[in-house]
């Protein structure tokens, strides 16, 4: 209980209106003139607006939102005016490093206090990544800045580092469409951390720079590679050792899983010249192939595989990001205004995890068993019910908030337990 409520202030004090205030003046956001919208407000708006359905639709319908929400902040008189203009200059002008600032010192707790996923596959590792991309469409007007594959329309990239342990992003790059995903960068020097990633991201560099810092990778294997088998798992496989994978996939034994130690590069004078693991298994009527420097025994093919599988996690942040939390359309027409709007989503999305892992904690439940969308709906009733207290609150009012909070999610968060075969 003593670690629980220590998360409460924990959270409490890194959204407190002088830390908001800080990152602000840190980061050049903060208002110069009182009549502006004030940072904090126009912060907590943003966060609350990616949850609202209605207001991605377009500009006016964004200020709709800020202007109801501030007549119940302010008394009549007081409340800040607001037009399309006015607010397309503030998201424009207010730097975004200033939210992605927030989302990281969230984001650094989160890590700290909270409990992390318990997938006994992950248990050998420091940390389990996935790499992996999505592509959102932007105004036309972004064109030539975000240029889209497709003529005469924009989109912007996101690449992600996704944590499979906090379930949560600790890497964003925004780049344009057509940008390829060999180029993103999120190899640490930290040792022992998986790295799980599809094709496009297979690169012998990355590898390398995997091996390098003692880590581990499982990655599909590209069609074009044609690996070239050093070493057997099996002797009766002897007879393997000397080919390639080509010349043997049709001696294969669809119920028999291929594990065997290969050499990627077919060049004399390889600049890649490591040995790896290829493991092979039938699955829906073709064969599907796993290169990895994970060579423990206790790593079996199927586990490999499975690793692999988790993958699916990057898949469904990149829905809750897209449809729950409605980043699919982002409305603005700049940079600054795009990753502002990304930020909040990711902000907002956070939020839901850390409330999510803090139920967690005080129900003894692993963070799995509870549904997201359950838990955003009720985050987002919290702070639609309570912005005005949330803005005002001193951080004994931000606990007991929280509290309420965590307790909601606790008891109505849960995912439907699966109807029981009779």
């Amino acid at each position: 209980m003593e670690a629980l409520e220590h998360g409460y202030r924990e959270f409490t004090d890194l959204l407190r209106e002088e830390d908001l205030h800080e990152l602000a003046l840190k980061y050049g956001a903060a208002e110069q003139r009182e009549r502006k919208l004030p940072i904090r407000i126009f912060f907590w708006l943003m966060v609350l607006s990616a949850g609202q359905s209605t207001v991605r639709g377009g500009l006016f319908q964004l200020v709709a939102f800020f202007v109801g929400a501030l007549t119940q902040l302010f008394p009549i008189g007081q409340a800040f005016s607001l037009s399309k203009m006015a607010l397309s200059k503030r998201m424009s002008r207010t730097s975004w490093f200033f939210f992605r600032a927030v989302y990281n010192r969230l984001l650094s707790s989160y890590k700290k206090h909270l409990p992390a996923s318990e997938k006994k596959l992950l248990i050998r590792f420091r940390e389990a990544v996935i790499f992996d991309s999505t592509v959102t469409r932007v105004a036309a007007a972004l064109e030539t800045c975000f240029q889209s594959v497709h003529k005469g329309q924009a989109a912007v990239k996101l690449h992600v580092r996704f944590s499979l342990k906090n379930l949560a992003v600790d890497k964003v790059q925004a780049t344009h469409g057509k940008r390829h995903d060999s180029r993103f960068r999120g190899i640490t020097r930290q040792s022992g951390i998986l790295y799980l990633f599809d094709l496009g991201y297979f690169a012998f560099a990355r590898f390398q720079k995997i091996i390098d810092a003692k880590s581990f990778f499982v990655s599909r294997l590209k069609s074009i590679c044609d690996p070239l088998i050093l070493q057997v798992q099996d002797k009766k496989w002897q007879h393997l050792v000397g080919c390639r994978l080509s010349q043997i996939t049709d001696r294969l034994k669809k119920d028999q899983p291929l594990d065997v130690r290969v050499k990627l590069s077919k060049a004399q004078k390889p600049s890649f010249d490591y040995e790896l693991r290829l493991v092979g298994l039938f699955y829906d009527d073709h064969w599907r192939f796993y290169i990895t420097n994970l060579f423990q025994t206790t790593f079996t093919p199927q586990m490999i595989y499975d690793l692999y599988r988790q993958r699916w996690a990057v898949e469904i942040f990149f829905n809750e990001i897209k449809n729950i939390l409605h980043l699919e359309h982002p409305i603005s027409r700049n940079k600054n205004g795009i990753m502002v709007e990304v930020y909040s989503a990711l902000i907002f999305h956070l939020l839901t995890r850390i409330v999510i892992a803090l139920a967690a904690q005080k129900t003894n439940q692993p963070v799995e068993t509870f549904s997201f969308s359950r838990s955003f709906d009720l985050l987002k009733a919290f702070l639609s019910t309570h912005l005005g207290e949330i803005l005002r609150a001193t951080q004994m009012t931000l606990i007991y908030f929280l509290q309420h909070l965590v307790e909601a999610v606790a008891r109505m968060g849960l995912k439907d337990r699966p109807a029981l075969l009779l």
